[in-house]
């Protein structure tokens, strides 16, 4: 049989933390961001704070244990580990009781690697005894699979999934965030391709970058704790990026810094958010006139860029953010469908009234029907 019963009794081993609160031993970690904010430095500072003296190592404010680190690069491979050995250049500049031969950069000589050249990659970490394995990028690492299809996906998160188990070690996927929709928040629709990444990660943090104008023209990154299983989520951190050059004008060091961040705006304007907000304008906008249901779903699905489910809970919340100020009503003809009346000279004191109207009224079929909306 294919399904373990699980010993309630036994006793939990404790779950312990290569970055306390952040990213755990023997799980997945994703670390998402589109190309250029930093993925790159933020991780080869990680890798490097584990080559220092057991004790002296710190990362985000947090102490950090020593030990061996795998650096998988397939996102920018070119033969010589370029991209990585520069941070990793810089973060010394910085930090020079490091040492270098604390970190293994592996490159693929193909186009990525297949399951089978991924399982090689086991009896290197089991060798070096590595604490921690950076694959730097998903999508480089498995450029076979359709990363938007959760079929495609599974097979590569259960070989992930198993190698943390197996090894013990912190495994962090670097990945990338979709570009963004008009009106809409960098990261806001998470990592990239299917949703079955992040469900089989224990851990999903979100990198992006701050405006400048917003930080005196720092480099300021926000670190969100979009996901994690073992300790607390929903929550973001900020880091700026301190760079210095030698006398000639060459990169010689760079620190990350813990920092605040600039406050959140009161309103989180998300899709949902504004979904909300086209219902809500529909309704005022034809105060004292009826608009169908189906009326005010393809606002929701306009306004907010959603699909229909989604449309269907901004209607419900634009309703009870009205309240008494809207009146339910049924439509004459076939299933009486509802419509609503903004009525707030006339609010019923008990909240929202039903009514019934004499009025053979259907809504368009091009209203009842849901749309669904794509972004790219």
């Amino acid at each position: 049989m294919a399904l373990k019963v699980i010993d309630l009794h036994a006793q939990l081993r404790r779950i312990d933390f290569l970055v306390p609160g952040l990213i755990p031993f023997g799980y997945v970690t994703f670390l998402g961001a589109r190309e250029g904010v930093g993925k790159t430095t933020l991780m080869t500072c990680l890798a490097w704070q584990m080559t220092r003296p057991d004790g002296l190592g710190e990362y985000l404010g947090h102490p950090i244990p020593a030990g061996p680190v795998i650096y998988l690069n397939t996102d920018a491979a070119d033969g010589e580990g370029r991209s990585v050995r520069f941070s990793l250049e810089q973060h010394r500049g910085a930090f020079p009781d490091g040492d270098m031969s604390g970190i293994t950069v592996l490159e693929s000589t193909g186009a990525g690697l297949s399951l089978d050249e991924f399982a090689e990659l086991l009896s290197v970490a089991r060798d070096l005894g590595a604490r921690c394995v950076i694959i730097d990028s998903f999508m480089g690492t498995f450029p076979g699979i359709d990363g938007n299809k959760l079929q495609d996906t599974m097979r590569p998160m259960i070989a992930l999934r198993d190698f943390a188990a197996q090894t013990g070690a912190a495994v962090i996927v670097l990945d990338h965030l979709p570009k963004k929709a008009a009106n809409e928040k960098e990261g806001e629709r998470g990592i990239m391709g299917s949703t079955g990444k992040s469900a089989q990660a224990r851990a999903v943090h979100l990198l992006t970058r701050v405006p400048p104008r917003e930080v005196e023209g720092r480099d300021v990154l926000r670190w969100e704790v979009r996901k994690n299983s073992f300790a607390r989520s929903g929550h973001a951190l900020g880091l700026e990026v301190e760079r210095w050059e030698d006398e000639h004008g060459h990169p010689a060091g760079l620190r990350l810094l813990p920092c605040d961040l600039p406050a959140e705006e009161e309103r989180s304007d998300t899709r949902s958010d504004r979904a909300k907000a086209a219902a809500v304008a529909l309704l005022t906008e034809k105060a004292g006139l009826t608009v169908p249901h189906a009326e005010l779903i393809a606002a929701a699905i306009k306004g907010g860029n959603v699909r229909e489910r989604a449309a269907q809970q901004a209607v419900r919340e634009a309703l009870g953010a009205l309240g008494a100020q809207v009146r339910e009503v049924r439509l004459g003809g076939r299933g009486a469908p509802r419509a609503y009346v903004y009525d707030p000279a006339e609010a019923a004191e008990e909240g929202v009234r039903i009514v019934e109207e004499d009025q053979d009224f259907m809504p368009p079929a091009s209203l009842i029907e849901s749309e669904e909306v794509f972004t790219c």
